[in-house]
């Protein structure tokens, strides 16, 4: 392209991009005129649009410029916003926002001509409702790969307990409005997977949740701050992972100032509406101190083993479709006998990392290469999930 011709492009291409940005900045100012918004700020939901809109309550059309172009397409009514030129109020948990639509030209990229405007004040407020809205729209996940016994009593124990007819029924009866419960096991056996199933049903129900993790705990030591890690606002789970710390037994090991301010913050919490606390260990239930397993703190033990044969044929026959099209799904049942759910799991990552270089789902080279794997972490010095403990001999005993 020669000088001046690409001097008239330019030209061409700074004047419609004056053009278009006076445009926006044009639209933004009849947002404040017509809806009082103060400092309005444009956004673009993306994927948070359909979720938040459909959590809002629609408010009234405005013209821009005394023009107002209705849409009677009867698609999607519930997220549309009825218009193809114009304004529409919204309103969500107290805060106002707009859908402006002014799309018009033959601009191939008219975003800005099309969007979301919110107050700036109540920008932030609207990203975390956003997020929340977009969790809260997601599919529920399956149930954790469990022996149904198990299962119930870890739903029985948790989500049920905290129902809000069981919860008034416990509190009518003098009962308490709080429980302790304790999953231990080898780790990749499934705590992690029954705790993420817990969260999500407290997600669904909007309830309360915190995950407290040894770092936390170490944290809100330092600041004095150990009673914040145990409450909720409203009836909620309280996840303590790997909480050895203030799990172990004061008879096997030296004593330790955590142990007591951990039981004297978890007995010192005031509960309102109702509260579970479920901690995780990787440690023997033996290891476990005498004073926090009495009734009060922990009211139930589940203890998650290696999955026999009708779980792991459960948990592989959840797999994709193309993977089960092509694998001998008895086989792989008979060959992962005393495999951890982690485990098979990483077979099936083995599985598709092969398909992908080689385009086949080959079961044998994915068990050769998960024993090369292991045999080779296995040379390397073992380091253990938690706290752990010395004995004279050097040997670590994982609490």
């Amino acid at each position: 392209m020669n000088p001046t011709a690409r001097k008239s492009v330019l030209a061409i291409m700074s004047s419609q991009l004056k053009q278009y940005t006076a445009d926006h900045r044009y639209l933004l100012e009849v947002v404040t005129q017509q809806t009082g918004l103060a400092e309005p700020v444009a956004v673009e939901l993306d994927e948070f649009y359909v979720p938040l809109l459909k959590a809002a309550r629609k408010g009234p059309l405005l013209p821009i410029d005394g023009v107002l172009v209705r849409d009677w397409d009867p698609d999607n009514r519930r997220i549309a916003p009825g218009f193809q030129l114009g304004i529409r109020l919204y309103d969500l948990e107290g805060i106002r926002f707009v859908r402006v639509r002014c799309g018009h030209g033959n601009q191939s990229n008219i975003w800005g001509l099309d969007f979301i405007a919110v107050d700036r004040k109540d920008y932030r407020r609207l990203y975390k409702i956003a997020l929340r809205c977009r969790r809260d729209s997601e599919p529920p996940s399956n149930a954790p790969v469990l022996p149904a016994e198990q299962l119930d009593l870890l739903w029985k124990n948790t989500i049920g307990y905290l129902e809000a007819p069981n919860l008034n029924r416990i509190k009518a009866y003098g009962g308490r409005a709080r429980r302790g419960v304790l999953l231990t096991g080898a780790p990749g056996n499934g705590k992690t997977m029954a705790c993420r199933w817990l969260w999500e049903a407290c997600r669904q129900r909007r309830w309360d949740y915190r995950l407290v993790t040894p770092d936390n705990y170490r944290q809100a030591r330092a600041h004095d701050t150990i009673e914040e890690l145990f409450s909720v606002d409203r009836r909620g789970i309280v996840f303590f992972d790997d909480m050895d710390l203030a799990l172990r037994d004061r008879e096997t090991v030296h004593e330790t100032e955590d142990q007591a301010v951990f039981l004297s913050a978890l007995d010192g919490i005031n509960v309102h509406e109702g509260v579970v606390f479920v901690f995780t260990t990787n440690c023997s239930l033996d290891l476990i101190d005498r004073a926090f397993k009495r009734p009060g703190r922990i009211d139930l033990v589940l203890n998650f083993k290696p999955p026999d044969e009708r779980l792991r044929r459960q948990l592989i026959e959840r797999w994709h479709e193309d993977i089960l099209g092509h694998i001998n799904v008895d086989l792989a049942v008979a060959s992962t006998e005393g495999f951890s759910f982690a485990e098979i799991e990483e077979l099936k990552n083995l599985l598709v990392m092969r398909c992908m270089d080689s385009g086949d789902w080959d079961w044998d080279w994915a068990l050769k290469q998960f024993d090369v794997n292991r045999s080779e972490l296995g040379s390397r010095p073992r380091r253990h999930v938690g706290f752990v403990n010395r004995r004279n001999n050097g040997d670590e005993i994982p609490f």
